[in-house]
């Protein structure tokens, strides 16, 4: 990823908490988030951002629109990967549609796309364990750590640092001597150290609120 990228993004997701805490959220969300959305169009910190000022406003109909309106751009974005699937399928490349299209469902979790996509990772999972059944090989292991690195990786790119923690750690008590994923590990708790991981967590729960209200 960008360095500057990652820099702007430690300095904009500080800065936006230390100034939630103070109670400033309109400074937040027309000086800081829609500063970063400029820069960065679609950027999710932004829009978790704003819907977490909306939300300590005790606006939450606000917040969860805002949401809903990064919602809708993550699924138009995403409509790539599930495109790059489709073309690996038709040229018998399965591992690497099975890729692209977990990666359309991790940016589109509990959506009727990502039910569709999933239908075609499982059709594509099965002929890949029969073909290599056949062969005399451990397809689901293999299927699985293969895919679930890449799962982790896609979480820290979103900034759910937890939820990638745990996914490497399930890929760990698997395989202890599995060295992407160890190191990969490492990497992981390297940045939950950093003083911002606590930021995304915050930022995270307020996501999972909404989530739940929608929910309801």
């Amino acid at each position: 990823m960008d360095r500057t990228y990652l820099e702007d993004r430690e300095k904009f997701l500080s800065d936006a908490m230390r100034d939630m805490d103070e109670g400033l959220y309109d400074y937040v969300t027309v000086v800081l988030a829609e500063a970063r959305l400029k820069h960065f169009p679609g950027d999710m910190d932004a829009y978790l951002t704003i819907a977490s000022c909306r939300a300590g406003m005790d606006k939450p109909e606000e917040a969860e629109e805002i949401v809903e309106q990064w919602h809708d751009i993550v699924l138009d974005q995403s409509r790539v990967y599930e495109v790059l699937g489709d073309a690996y399928s038709r040229k018998g490349m399965t591992k690497e549609a099975i890729e692209s299209y977990m990666k359309f469902v991790t940016l589109n979790p509990d959506t009727p796309a990502s039910g569709r996509v999933s239908e075609k990772i499982a059709s594509l999972q099965n002929i890949t364990i029969e073909e290599e059944d056949g062969g005399g090989n451990e397809p689901a292991d293999m299927l699985t750590d293969f895919h679930t690195i890449t799962l982790a990786r896609l979480y820290v790119k979103q900034g759910h640092l937890k939820t990638a923690e745990d996914v490497l750690s399930k890929i760990l008590e698997r395989d202890p001597e599995n060295v992407e994923a160890r190191e990969y590990a490492e990497h992981v708790e390297h940045l939950m150290e950093k003083k911002w991981g606590p930021v995304i967590d915050e930022l995270d729960r307020w996501l999972n609120g909404l989530q739940e209200k929608r929910e309801q």
